[in-house]
């Protein structure tokens, strides 16, 4: 009886990440906070006075309070994201992988929606520009490794106060 001898392996690498993801193991500042509602992974989060984070409702939120990205949680009930009142672990400081609304460049600022367009727009979601009055610069933040088209990025936070 002849016997089958494998002659080849596919080799499919893992992602290269997925939103929420520490890029590196370089020096990474990481904060836990409360989550006021549900956040999505790799979301930028502004900080409540109460100690609590959330999605920004506004680009005043972005731009006057502190914030971070929300990191992957594998314990997180959703497997999304956090909801109400989880603890949520905020990068304020380090790389993170995130998920942008379209092509971003390596080294230009990372723009944060604030407000909520037309077509589904996700609050906390990355991108390249203003949109017309629908996202801001986060402070501190800037594209470590860009992305063509809407895809997977490397966001630097260097949150001035990060807490």
């Amino acid at each position: 009886m002849a016997t089958a001898i494998q002659s080849a392996v596919t080799v499919s690498g893992p992602p290269a990440g997925s939103p929420g993801l520490e890029y590196d193991s370089g020096f990474n500042d990481v904060v836990t906070k409360r989550a006021i509602a549900g956040i999505p992974f790799g979301s930028y989060v502004v900080f409540t006075a109460e100690g609590d984070c959330k999605l920004p409702a506004s680009l005043a939120e972005i731009t006057a309070n502190d914030g971070g990205v929300a990191l992957f949680d594998s314990t997180a009930k959703s497997g999304v994201g956090y909801l109400a009142n989880d603890p949520v672990r905020v990068l304020v400081g380090g790389r993170v992988w995130v998920q942008t609304e379209g092509t971003v460049a390596q080294s230009d600022p990372a723009f944060v929606r604030g407000v909520a367009g037309a077509g589904g727009s996700i609050l906390g979601l990355f991108r390249a520009d203003a949109d017309t009055s629908s996202a801001v610069a986060a402070p501190g933040c800037n594209y470590f490794i860009g992305v063509t088209g809407a895809g997977l990025a490397v966001v630097t936070v260097n949150h001035p106060k990060g807490t």
